[in-house]
């Protein structure tokens, strides 16, 4: 009978365990997704307006959004960037 309790309390405590480790994980990963922000244009960038429907004033310049402001930049502001618009 001792030998069952010790085997319930083991399982008990495994699952406890178990439950808080998921929940710390989720709300770990919650807090991140929360803090991912793109990050501000550097370089060869202009603050010329432009977006989706009007293109930047210059013709080797491209319209880049970054943190839902446009930015015309000659080269993308940042890595993996697309241009928007034509």
């Amino acid at each position: 009978m001792t030998n069952q309790i010790e085997e319930y309390t083991s399982f008990i405590y495994i699952v406890l365990l178990a439950v808080l480790f998921s929940f710390s994980i989720s709300i770990a990963s919650a807090i991140d997704e929360e803090e991912v922000q793109l990050p501000e244009p550097q370089g060869a960038c202009s603050s010329d307006p432009c977006s989706p429907a009007t293109p930047c004033p210059s013709k080797d310049e491209q319209c880049y959004s970054s943190n839902g402001v446009f930015y015309c930049c000659v080269l993308p502001p940042f890595p993996g960037a697309e241009a928007v618009g034509e």
